[in-house]
């Protein structure tokens, strides 16, 4: 057995035996050599009763220079402050003090309180103190000054005073679970399926769980921030984390350097890839659960000249609307959709960029119309939502499933509604001229600029301008802009120049973006979440006769604006005037000329 006077052993160890807190024979109840203790065995010497921990947080204090803090065992609502022991006094109640620095704690993600083990307790005169399980992390009070622009004082603490500050800050659950997998059949194997991780369910204690934790932290931080990506991006000196929020791209705090490749090793096991190869790009998937909420990660990796970058993107099961209205259609947008996918055959087209929610646009459509009466087949690249009741292909194009390879299958299947994810080439058009003309809907994408242009891109495709015609139902485009924060947007009038180059009238009042730091609702952003810009083309006989006779795209423009169609434009100026985004987000859209 190691003796107890060994220099390897942990600090904490050394400071008991030389302050007589603890004898060498104390240590043998451990029944370990103390080499092997973790680096912050506070914990386990408690609990075996060779010290407790208001003697550990004290004699750590001592060596660092600094005070201590704990509950008042006899008000235990109130918070001392002492060192040495006899000038503790009473700084307050848990509450007062926690009441200065809330604003500070909201900026910080949870998983960095949890991680470094330490909890702001009071803000005064532009100092954060903090309660910190282990005063000597530097690492720690770096971060927190970093992610806060404060100077951060470090106080020790004992190890209950720490969770119970955890406990009233976020409650009593441990949102940073193990990341164990859980498939549905243990034999199953094979390479591409989703792997379950379980965020709710507790880490086991071994020199695993850290990495396990900042990889549960990255993940259920991007959840509740409501992020479409994390992008893990390693540079020569230094790790970089970054979230996408309502289509921005914000940085958040990073691992070390170190640590960082292992974690990216731990999301490449995860997601079933390789993680001996990194020299070549990856794709895989994790299928997270926290709580009742279910959120696929579609993980993809390159290699970059400083090590593998990482890409999740996020797919949350639970978040497609019920309806249409929902995404930001108009109640005659969404009438004319809704009808046109009930339809029994014909084409439906949704366009706009990459990133624009067409997938979101489609996979609602089909959720409107999915029964037991009907047998919709998709083919995708890659399957993006799973939904319960479509049979759903995922394209594999070095195995032969091509967009086309899978059309020409689902033809002999009996369908009735078939998804094509997007049409890239000719033949995948023709297979959906066909299916549409033989008395099947067809619903897919392209990436034109607007929706008319989809007429002038499947004729270069080779399509027949007098079978596209009587195919087609509805020829849609969007765009996602960032929804107005409605708690605290502020009206401006615009200045008559300004609004008239943008076809809005002189006097015109628009909201813009907010800059209260402190709103609760955004988080000081200035927006919440995302809507949609839409125009709906409602395919009518004397259309598809217009389509048939190769009218020029402006002419065909010019009539339907005479019939009332509304375009990307007048939609978005009209969110403008209905106060759902803001001016500045959409200008470009709407400037005339």
């Amino acid at each position: 057995m190691t003796t107890a006077t060994d220099r390897d052993a942990p600090l904490v160890v050394r400071l008991l035996l030389k302050h007589g807190d603890a004898r060498p024979e104390d240590f043998e109840r451990l029944q370990i050599p103390l080499a092997a203790l973790p680096e912050n065995p506070e914990g386990l010497l408690a609990e075996a009763g060779i010290a407790d921990e208001r003697t550990l947080a004290m004699r750590i204090a001592q060596y660092v220079g600094c005070s201590w803090f704990e509950l008042d065992a006899a008000e235990p609502d109130r918070v001392l402050e002492g060192f040495p022991p006899d000038q503790i006094r009473k700084k307050g109640t848990l509450e007062e003090m926690l009441g200065t620095c809330r604003t500070a704690i909201a900026s910080v993600p949870e998983s960095v309180f949890r991680n470094r083990r330490a909890m702001p307790l009071l803000l005064a005169a532009g100092t954060l103190h903090v309660v910190a399980a282990d005063p000597l992390d530097q690492g720690a009070i770096e971060e927190l000054q970093m992610i806060l622009g404060l100077r951060v004082a470090v106080h020790a603490g004992t190890v209950g005073m720490y969770r119970m500050l955890l406990q009233v800050v976020f409650g009593d659950r441990d949102k940073v679970g193990e990341a164990l997998v859980q498939q549905k059949d243990r034999g199953e194997d094979e390479v591409g399926n989703a792997v379950d991780v379980d965020l709710n369910q507790s880490l086991p204690n071994n020199k695993d769980s850290v990495v396990l934790k900042l990889v549960n932290s990255i993940i259920l931080q991007a959840i509740e921030e409501g992020a479409s990506d994390i992008h893990c991006e390693p540079y020569e000196s230094f790790v970089r984390v970054r979230y996408r929020v309502d289509g921005t791209l914000r940085e958040v705090a990073a691992p070390p350097p170190k640590m960082f490749q292992q974690a990216i090793s731990r999301m490449k096991i995860l997601a079933k890839m390789d993680i001996a190869e990194k020299r070549v790009p990856q794709d895989g998937a994790i299928s997270v659960r926290e709580g009742d909420k279910r959120v696929d990660l579609r993980v993809s990796t390159v290699p970059t000249v400083y090590g593998e970058k990482m890409v999740m993107r996020l797919l949350e099961k639970t978040s497609l609307p019920k309806n249409l209205k929902a995404l930001g259609f108009s109640e005659k947008q969404s009438g004319e959709f809704a009808e046109a996918a009930a339809s029994p055959h014909g084409l439906i087209f949704v366009t706009g960029p990459t990133g624009s929610g067409k997938s979101t646009t489609l996979y609602t459509a089909l959720g409107m119309i999915n029964d037991a009466e009907r047998n919709i087949v998709t083919v995708e690249d890659p399957v993006e939502y799973k939904l319960h009741g479509l049979n759903q292909v995922q394209v594999h194009v070095q195995a032969g499933l091509t967009f086309a390879a899978a059309l020409r299958s689902f033809l002999r299947q009996d369908p009735d509604v078939i998804m094509v994810g997007e049409v890239r080439d000719a033949e995948t058009a023709q297979i959906c001229m066909r299916a549409a003309l033989t008395g099947h809907l067809v619903l897919s994408t392209l990436h034109t600029n607007s929706a008319l242009q989809v007429i002038y891109r499947l004729v270069d495709m080779s399509v027949e301008p007098f079978l596209l015609g009587p195919a087609l139902r509805i020829l849609q485009a969007q765009r996602l802009v960032r929804r107005l924060c409605q708690t605290c947007r502020r009206k401006q009038e615009l200045p008559t120049e300004t609004a008239e180059s943008h076809g809005l009238p002189k006097g015109t009042q628009v909201y813009l973006k907010g800059k209260d730091a402190a709103c609760p609702a955004c988080r000081g952003r200035g927006s919440k979440g995302r809507l949609g810009v839409y125009e709906v083309l409602r395919i009518t006989e004397d259309v598809q006769d217009r389509i048939s006779a190769r009218v020029p795209l402006d002419e065909l423009r010019t009539y339907l604006a005479a019939k009332g169609a509304v375009f990307l434009a007048e939609d978005a100026r009209a969110k403008v005037l209905a106060g759902l985004t803001s001016f500045e987000e959409v200008a470009d859209y709407i400037r005339v000329g």
